[in-house]
């Protein structure tokens, strides 16, 4: 019987032939990067049991993160290396691994070039040209006509050592601005030799490692090249010349694309938050396989399978690549064949895995098992305990589902009317509301594990231990001065129609929670100026949610003002304008607008916080996760039943 995945999702569910391979789906994961490497570049078992859940969760190719052909390439304190022999066991395990779980696997090989820094490579940096990144702002050293060919062929051995270890297949990285897509653009070279100036001379690196690759491992050798087809900086790669690229790719005899865009500093087009549009650059993918009938495989925040399978019926892509869904759900294709849609862990473009969050290593809120596949496993309790916890934040969900798996007895009550603390307020901004099906995707894990969620508060004598949910908030409160009223971003948040009759409102913050206030206010047909004390707004969060939150509040006809101080414009008498504060804050437990602790218990056992800026938040759902791994009625410490 075909499974209803099969059925709602034909394309997606359909083999397809990569030159000598047959993949069993077009599910693939792309190469990202975890550093669940060790410092000296071995693998680990995280990283291989990483992959594998992947694989055993259906997805049919896999490429590993990026590589290190060469020490002066490396990108990451801990990323894999393939520049030497004494990897190959390693490499080899990791495949293995992944093989075992029914995947087949790809991997890239990769230099950085000019993106990275000499303190990570212990060597200095190379680049086609002497032009330094201008993020990370060291000045590479221009490489010799001969160290170039030597790193081609460290490119070429590197893919040898993948095939001896037992690799479907191998990945040139020449995307994202690092050392063959430095070649390729004219935006970072600007050689006046055989490796620069017009398209064939830039192109020429890239060829060669290719060549050199079909030479020591054959034409049939699956071969895929990562390349960036619009990098949005001036004189850098565009379409049409992502075209031309892909037509010498072909006519060599690659056999597929992977299509991405950007460099360094135009990372954001590259790591989409939530409120961008899913599957925003298929159409370069569609556009690329058009013009040379090069299989494509499509990227940019893909996590649902209805947008891969538009895609593939569409013809605008062969294979679809799960990046960031594939780190909150490593079971997303096995879902989806078994039409278990509904319960789904959905990646909601935080951007923790990617950010400065994610040092040394992957994280994720949604998925705290990641990177810790073979040691997540439930211990369970030696003396289960009846926990209740007030308020459903993701810690507290998170925390839940964790204790349940313990044999604990977990009640989460809801008073409020908003589920996900935080961000349930969160998931009401314009954008935004994709959260809001993480949120159900949270309580239902819960829920499966035995949690049982109510609506109720918690009362005394039904519970050994109570965790009670405190949020932050700006310390300043609700007032009225008689020439405005002034109250605090986490106010318009919780409850945004109480304010949506203010004629006018000045929003002062430079953090996430009151840009979005602003713009909550702004949808409502409020008249908003946004004052931030800072250089930028948003500042605590990733900068992908600054654009975002840029262009929503200019669609809605707010105004912005950076670096700004004094009284805000506007608020004198005669001139009653809401003012909204942010910035500056402070946790609220019993003591500052929770209900008493001995209302609703004895005592409350302990806090778990809440919290409304993505890297915060995944902070508070790794530390409520602990806390419930630990939970034990044995310990010293334990309450009397």
């Amino acid at each position: 019987m075909t499974p209803p995945g099969a059925v709602a999702y034909p394309r997606l569910f359909s083999p397809f032939a990569l030159g000598r391979l047959r993949l069993p789906n077009r599910f693939t994961i792309p190469a990202l990067t975890t550093n669940y490497a060790t410092a000296d570049g071995f693998v680990t078992d995280a990283l291989c049991a990483y992959l594998a859940a992947r694989a055993r969760g259906g997805f049919g190719l896999i490429v590993t993160e990026n590589l290190g052909v060469h020490p002066g390439g490396r990108v990451m304190p801990r990323m894999a290396m393939i520049d030497d022999d004494r990897y190959v066991p390693g490499l080899a395990r990791l495949a293995a691994a992944v093989k075992r779980a029914g995947g087949l696997v790809v991997g890239q090989l990769s230099h950085a070039g000019r993106q990275t820094k000499s303190r990570i490579t212990g060597l200095p940096l190379v680049a086609p040209s002497a032009i330094p990144c201008p993020i990370n702002r060291e000045t590479p050293r221009a490489l010799a006509v001969d160290e170039i060919r030597e790193l081609a062929q460290a490119f070429v051995s590197a893919a040898a050592r993948l095939a001896a270890a037992g690799y479907d297949g191998v990945e040139i990285h020449g995307a994202h601005g690092y050392l063959v897509g430095a070649f390729l653009s004219r935006y970072s070279n600007r050689r006046d030799d055989v490796y620069g100036g017009s398209l064939d001379n830039r192109a020429r690196f890239l060829l060669e490692i290719v060549d050199g690759i079909q030479r020591a491992l054959g034409r049939d050798f699956p071969l895929i090249v990562r390349l960036s087809a619009r990098e949005f900086v001036p004189d850098g790669l565009d379409l049409p010349e992502a075209i031309e690229i892909a037509r010498r790719l072909r006519d060599r005899g690659v056999h597929a694309l992977s299509v991405s865009v950007g460099v360094y500093e135009s990372f954001n087009k590259l790591s989409m938050v939530s409120g961008e549009p899913e599957g925003q650059w298929l159409p370069l993918a569609a556009a690329i396989r058009s013009a040379t009938g090069l299989p494509t495989i499509g990227v940019g925040r893909v996590k649902r399978a209805r947008v891969a399978e538009a895609a593939l019926a569409g013809g605008q892509i062969d294979l679809a690549a799960f990046g960031r869904a594939s780190i909150a759900d490593p079971e997303l294709p096995r879902k989806v064949r078994d039409g278990e849609e509904s319960r789904i862990l959905w990646c909601f473009g935080c951007n923790a895995c990617l950010g400065r969050t994610a040092r040394p290593e992957t994280i994720c809120p949604v998925n705290p098992a990641v990177g810790r596949e073979a040691t997540f496993a439930a211990v369970p309790a030696t003396r289960p305990l009846r926990l209740a916890i007030r308020g459903t934040s993701v810690s507290a969900l998170s925390a839940a589902w964790v204790a349940a798996r313990r044999g604990h007895a977990v009640t989460v009550h809801e008073p409020g009317t908003v589920l996900g603390g935080l961000q349930g307020f969160r998931a009401r901004v314009p954008g935004q509301e994709e959260i809001a099906e993480t949120i159900e995707a949270l309580v239902v894990r819960a829920t499966e594990a035995g949690v049982t969620v109510v609506r109720t508060e918690p009362r005394p004598g039904e519970h050994d231990v109570l965790w009670a949910v405190r949020r932050p908030a700006p310390a300043r409160g609700d007032r009225d001065t008689g020439t405005h009223r002034i109250v605090t971003s986490y106010d318009v948040l919780a409850a945004p129609g109480d304010f949506a009759g203010a004629g006018r409102a000045v929003v002062v913050g430079a953090d996430l929670a009151s840009t979005e206030a602003a713009l909550l206010l702004a949808e409502a047909g409020v008249g908003v100026e946004l004052r931030s004390p800072a250089r930028d707004i948003a500042v605590d969060a990733h900068p992908g949610f600054r654009d975002v939150a840029r262009r929503g509040l200019g669609r809605r006809g707010a105004t912005i003002a950076t670096s700004a101080s004094g009284e805000p414009a506007g608020t004198s008498a005669g001139d009653r304008a809401l003012v909204v504060v942010g910035g500056d804050p402070q946790y609220q437990d019993a003591e500052a607008g929770w209900p008493q602790a001995t209302e609703i218990a004895p005592r409350t056992d302990d806090y778990l916080d809440d919290a409304y800026e993505p890297g915060r938040l995944t902070a508070t759902v790794y530390e409520a996760v602990g806390r419930a791994a630990a939970l034990d009625g044995s310990a010293p410490d334990a309450p009397e039943r």
